[in-house]
């Protein structure tokens, strides 16, 4: 093989291997909401007392129940979370007690995830 083809051979296997697919497993991650309520934030809305989340299938920290805000902060971020897809309810309830507002949609989990959200009102 002389020296012109050996370097139009090197190009093609070159072109070859760097255009090869890469497939990585999907990594564990956390999930951290945001939530509005119908545009509003928890301190312009200011009926929001709490905010229950539902995972089908997942066991959450205090039953899936959390402020409207902390330390200013209108979410909340859940940890350890396994790869794949997750549907979820949250509902918004105000200070009566009731369920004033709610959103349900699904995310899917390949390391850390944002799922922004915003409740509409129930009645």
């Amino acid at each position: 093989m002389n020296l012109k083809n050996l370097a139009s051979s090197f190009a093609v296997l070159s072109l070859s291997l760097t255009s090869a697919c890469v497939y990585t497993e999907p990594v564990p991650g956390d999930v951290t909401f945001t939530w509005t309520f119908d545009g509003y934030s928890c301190a312009r809305d200011g009926e929001v007392r709490d905010v229950h989340i539902t995972i089908p299938g997942e066991s959450l920290e205090n039953r899936g129940f959390y402020p409207c805000s902390a330390n200013g902060y209108d979410g909340v971020t859940l940890y350890d979370f396994y790869p794949g897809e997750y549907d979820f309810y949250i509902e918004a309830i105000d200070y009566s007690g009731y369920v004033s507002y709610e959103a349900r949609g699904h995310f899917y989990v390949d390391g850390d995830t944002h799922v922004r959200v915003d409740l509409y009102p129930t009645r």
